[in-house]
């Protein structure tokens, strides 16, 4: 019997947890600071990435990747940040 109810709250529980995060709207701040790290970081990551090629660093490939993905990243949080989830414009 525990066993039954526990496949059934558990799934129940991670689809509502879900649907929460889809509803949910970030705090203005939040949706300012995003933007404003945003907009910084591709100038930022392009000029490290450049320095660390003409620099020949050892692990400038890796380095560079990781630049990349954080820019990947950060324009990801802006624009869920930025997202109505309602549909409706801001």
């Amino acid at each position: 019997m525990l066993k039954k109810a526990l496949e059934w709250v558990i799934p129940l529980t991670l689809a509502g947890m879900v649907a929460g995060c889809a509803t949910y709207r970030p705090p203005e701040q939040i949706q300012s600071a995003t933007s404003t790290l945003n907009r910084y970081t591709p100038e930022y990551v392009r000029e490290a990435n450049k320095a660390l090629v003409e620099s020949n660093h050892p692990d400038a490939e890796r380095l560079v990747g990781i630049g990349l993905r954080l820019q990947k990243a950060i324009d990801s949080l802006d624009s869920w940040a930025n997202t109505n989830p309602e549909g409706s414009e801001q």
